[in-house]
């Protein structure tokens, strides 16, 4: 009789190594910077840096960052191929609600509009999930 093996543990060790390949490409300070710059202005009356909300959009930038890696290896002609560019939009989308989510849930803002604040979310996320799939896109290139 065959043995049957799992795969699955091997996937997850191969994406892990790929993820900890795609952080050397990131800097914390950089995603500090970018969240208090985008982020501070909105709410007014709420103190950004080391607080729970500072915590949440860099845990959701380096979602991000790390899924644009990863489409990265989809990318032809300098491009993202389209046949993955719908998968890619859903990926930012989700990412995006639940930032948005957060943030709409524990912060009462009256200057924070909630369109607004939709709008800010989703180019943060947008942001950091190009400039991941911008670190993929290099690691392809030195791997050739």
């Amino acid at each position: 009789m065959g043995t049957v093996v799992s795969l699955e543990p091997h996937r997850l060790k191969k994406e892990w190594e790929e993820e900890k390949k795609l952080l050397q490409y990131l800097r914390v300070e950089e995603i500090k910077a970018t969240a208090e710059k985008v982020f501070v202005p909105v709410f007014s009356r709420f103190h950004f840096p080391y607080s729970f909300l500072e915590e949440a959009c860099m845990d959701l930038a380096l979602e991000a960052f790390l899924s644009g890696g990863k489409f990265s290896r989809y990318i032809e002609n300098s491009e993202l191929a389209f046949r993955f560019k719908m998968q890619a939009v859903v990926e930012i989308s989700g990412i995006t609600n639940e930032l948005y989510e957060f943030m709409s849930g524990w912060v009462e803002d009256p200057a924070a509009q909630r369109s607004d604040l939709k709008e800010i979310v989703e180019s943060y996320v947008t942001y950091w999930w190009k400039k991941g799939l911008e670190a993929g896109a290099k690691r392809q290139l030195l791997r050739l």
